[in-house]
């Protein structure tokens, strides 16, 4: 049965006395490669400590159950390298989740021979936790990788039931996650057909303030770091964001080389008229709505960050409040009212608390908290 061809290799190189910690961290990255050798690929060979080498999704299966068998040392990360085949990857997928053991390593793979199609495919199933190049890896990619460890390795208690009752409530996660998107189709759905003509009239009003597009859209780190397009109705002027560092010195939080970058600026000089408007009713927010019924964000949860933020919360103390799914609406904005000078750290920690705590009925009191959640004001 385990008579799979693999091989190993080793790091192309040692590290010199002097290398960097990083580097040492990286050289101790193992992995399972899926796919054909390629000599192009030294970044990631010479990255790579350990690497098994396997030709297809059915020698990866054998030679886990291999590993498993001989208590072998368990890769940090799976790599795939080879054209995208969704009926390969379910099985795979479901193969994983009846073996805890390597349930949560971390599944990349590598971009350089995929199609655009294929890309967005990846993207929809969203089972591959991130896609690379190995032509263009460095040593950060062990960080990724250990990030990504960390998340897939803590989920938070889903539903309404506590760690002591855990046991006992197999099937409450799945009612849980279903009762939440349920909830968010059926009100994102409905408050989309009732805004409609809202949205007309606020698009006619945006144009003929300044020029530009109607919507803003970025790029916002999610739950597990999870990368997506964030829709909000354009309230700034174009090309604020190249402004950022000319303005960092107005930031409400500060600027410090330590801990979590957040960026809130009070009488911001690049928002707009029509924008300043839009931000003091809240209005700017409802194109979420849209990220909702994607499934890129919930009704309910952690704020979803800009990427320049999210990049300075992936340390061990931090990287939990990326465990919960990213909100128009949670305990950050609930408690915001009752603080607004609320700190970084302060902001950080009760993400936190809500990735731990979070459930379908704990989100039910937080919106009763706040009657106007789905257009509170935000500061991201």
């Amino acid at each position: 049965m385990y008579s799979v061809n693999y091989h190993v290799d080793y790091p192309a190189f040692s590290p010199s006395p002097g290398a960097a910690p990083r580097q040492l961290a990286a050289l101790s990255l193992h992995c399972i490669h899926i796919g054909q050798e390629n000599s192009r690929y030294r970044p990631f060979n010479n990255i790579a400590g350990k690497k098994y080498s396997v030709a297809s999704v059915a020698d990866a299966i054998s030679l886990i159950d291999r590993l498993l068998i001989e208590k072998s040392l368990i890769p940090d990360v799976i790599v795939f390298d080879q054209p995208y085949r969704r009926e390969e990857m379910s099985i795979f997928f479901s193969f994983l989740q009846t073996r805890p053991q390597v349930a949560a390593i971390p599944v990349l793979y590598n971009r350089d021979q995929l199609t655009p199609a294929a890309i967005e495919q990846i993207r929809r199933d969203g089972k591959v936790d991130d896609l690379v190049s190995l032509l263009n890896l460095d040593n950060r990619i062990a960080e990724k990788v250990n990030f990504l460890k960390k998340i897939k390795n803590h989920p938070p208690v889903p539903f309404y039931r506590k760690e002591a009752d855990a046991r006992s409530t197999v099937s409450a996660p799945q009612r849980g996650s279903y009762l939440k998107r349920a909830l968010d189709i059926f009100i994102a759905s409905a408050l989309l057909i009732l805004c409609l003509p809202l949205f007309l009239l606020v698009a006619l009003a945006i144009r003929l303030d300044s020029r530009g597009p109607v919507f803003y859209t970025s790029l916002r780190a999610g739950k597990g770091f999870r990368v997506f397009r964030f829709y909000k109705f354009r309230t700034m002027e174009v090309d604020a964001d190249k402004k950022i560092q000319k303005l960092a010195h107005l930031n409400k939080y500060g600027s410090t080389e330590k801990g979590p970058l957040f960026l809130k600026i009070c009488n911001d000089p690049r928002v707009t008229k029509v924008g300043n408007f839009l931000r003091k009713t809240s209005i700017d927010e409802l194109p979420q709505l849209i990220n909702v019924l994607k499934g890129d964000m919930s009704l309910v949860g952690n704020r979803p960050l800009p990427i320049y933020e999210a990049v300075s919360l992936t340390t061990n103390e931090s990287a939990e409040r990326f465990m919960a799914p990213a909100g128009i609406t949670g305990l950050w904005q609930v408690n915001k009212k009752k603080k607004p000078d609320m700190t970084a750290d302060e902001r950080v920690q009760m993400d936190i608390s809500y990735a731990r705590n979070y459930s379908f009925l704990y989100d039910i009191k937080i919106m009763a908290k706040t009657p106007s959640a789905l257009f509170q004001k935000s500061s991201s």
